[in-house]
């Protein structure tokens, strides 16, 4: 046998074996794409913000949020921040045979300021049915707003409204933060309290009678709420979180920032 035969045929050999160890092999699955969007409007302290998985080709996720908390494997979980700040929230998308592609993003959040106070619906008679004055007129009312535990007078907030007539109460009416609101109260994760007084006036005093006094948290809200709202710059919509009794319907206005 020559040599020369000898060299073709290892050669002939030593292709059909990468051939075979080549078709032999499975083909890598097609890479995966990480994409997501924040669904929540503004996200905020204290409340859920949800993540909405655009990611293509992916079997397997793992979010990180940027808090230091436990990073989550779910495809379109929800998180809840603690403070105000801005997050750098990480996304890895993985295929079936461990691929990986990554996506980031800063999300914003922020905490609620008040931007004003409204009436939408007051109890015109005391508790024994009796207009709240003897000319029968509708009460003249002192709002106030402040933390349950506050320890200044600045903590809390209010306005005087004059003698409401029955017939004449027909909208919502307030106070916004372009008069008597400051602009920086910020309304935390803990009890608040309103409060609405009748105010009359006897040998040139003034009396106050409590008409209602309701307790609650305007972060956590409980109940009916509209959870869309408007950040610092103007964007988004506003926000209404309504407290309701049988006789009383108010609610406060806020923005994120």
């Amino acid at each position: 046998m020559n040599r020369k035969f000898v060299e073709k045929f290892l050669t002939s050999v030593l292709i059909i074996t990468i051939l075979l160890t080549a078709c032999s092999e499975k083909d890598p699955l097609p890479l995966s794409s990480a994409s997501f969007e924040v669904s929540t409007v503004s996200p905020e302290v204290f409340n859920e913000i949800k993540f909405e998985n655009l990611s293509t080709n992916a079997t397997s996720y793992e979010w990180d949020f940027g808090d230091g908390s436990e990073k989550s494997t779910e495809k379109a979980p929800r998180h809840t921040y603690e403070e105000s700040a801005e997050f750098i929230v990480t996304l890895k998308a993985f295929t079936q045979d461990n691929q990986v592609s990554t996506e980031t993003q800063v999300v914003r959040v922020g905490e609620r300021y008040l931007t004003g106070m409204y009436f939408a619906n007051i109890n015109m008679k005391d508790a024994e049915g009796n207009p709240w004055d003897d000319d029968g007129s509708g009460p003249d009312v002192l709002m106030q707003l402040g933390p349950s535990d506050f320890e200044q007078e600045e903590e809390i907030v209010g306005f005087f409204q004059d003698s409401i007539q029955t017939e004449d109460f027909e909208t919502a009416f307030g106070i916004s933060v372009s008069n008597l609101l400051p602009e920086d109260y910020m309304l935390t994760n803990k009890e608040f309290f309103i409060l609405l007084e009748e105010v009359d006036t006897v040998e040139n005093e003034a009396v106050f009678t409590p008409m209602i006094e309701l307790r609650f948290n305007p972060v956590v809200v409980d109940g009916e709420a509209i959870t869309e709202v408007k950040r610092a710059d103007g964007s988004g919509d506003l926000t209404l979180p309504f407290i309701t009794t049988d006789e009383y319907h108010f609610f406060l206005q806020f923005e994120i920032r």
